[in-house]
């Protein structure tokens, strides 16, 4: 119980401007032809000090968490070892990818968003432009775009 305290602790719930910006990530993991297994969807970066992951949960919440690789270690590595086993990740490029397997492991389900982030996992900004890739990528999904843009003449 206190390995998933760590990450409630620590996790930041991101408001309705999240939600606008993000409506194709909120509704990915919650549409069953985009995720045959209603994955939550895992939106991380990381560098050799940091982790940074947004949750696009089932539920429709946005959760931010960022801790150090220590920190993970002492607090949260069962978790974190079952959150890349049972969620589908996005990393912005393989390198990413090789952080992370040195620190935890590599995710089971991985989806590159083929991207560098200025500034490390921590740097908002840049951040908010690579979640903007991911998010175009799940707009163009048939599926999740009839829900966010249903064609005129179904609503009259």
């Amino acid at each position: 119980m206190s390995l998933n305290s760590f990450f409630l602790k620590r996790a930041v719930a991101r408001d309705a401007n999240w939600q606008v910006s993000y409506p194709a990530l909120a509704l990915a993991s919650s549409i069953d032809p985009v995720d045959e297994r209603r994955k939550q969807i895992v939106v991380a970066a990381a560098d050799d000090a940091h982790l940074r992951m947004i949750f696009f949960s089932t539920l429709g919440a946005i959760l931010d968490f960022e801790a150090t690789w220590p920190e993970i270690e002492q607090s949260a590595g069962g978790w974190l070892a079952f959150t890349l086993r049972w969620n589908r990740w996005w990393l912005p490029n393989r390198d990413t990818a090789a952080v992370l397997a040195e620190h935890a492991s590599a995710p089971t389900d991985l989806r590159f968003a083929h991207r560098s982030l200025e500034g490390g996992p921590t740097n908002t900004p840049s951040f908010r432009l690579y979640l903007d890739v991911v998010e175009q990528h799940y707009r163009r999904d048939e599926a999740i775009s009839r829900v966010l843009f249903p064609r005129l003449e179904l609503l009259v």
